[in-house]
């Protein structure tokens, strides 16, 4: 089992025992940003071993190869992204969502401008 004394960085809401996220709002917020940068990100909520941010990018963005030590998933709200992991590409359009266990390496490729929600747990 992964070692849940993690603590990642950034600016993340208050704690709160119960949380309902507008992820509409949110990606409208972070594409409204877009214009003349590659990528804009918002930490939406970390509870109890589980961070969730969003993240929008601009078509040929790409995130490098890396891992996180808990299971991620990366959903894809908007637009088209490619995920590279464990010698395999996945496309993923609107709807659909990796999951990665513990430790894999993966990259991520915004094919279009893309909104993309990632959960990783447990790390």
């Amino acid at each position: 089992m992964a070692d849940s004394k993690h603590t990642p960085s950034g600016n993340y809401p208050a704690h709160a025992r119960a949380q309902v996220l507008d992820l509409e709002a949110a990606a409208d917020r972070l594409v409204a940003k877009l214009p003349g940068t590659r990528r804009q990100t918002e930490n939406l909520a970390r509870e109890a071993g589980s961070s969730v941010l969003m993240m929008a990018m601009e078509a040929g963005d790409q995130i490098q190869e890396h891992s996180a030590p808990g299971v991620v998933s990366i959903h894809v709200m908007r637009g088209h992204a490619t995920i590279a992991a464990e010698g395999e590409a996945f496309s993923l359009r609107p709807g659909q969502l990796a999951l990665l266990q513990p430790g894999i390496r993966h990259d991520v490729r915004a094919e279009t401008q893309s909104v993309l929600v990632l959960v990783v747990s447990g790390g």
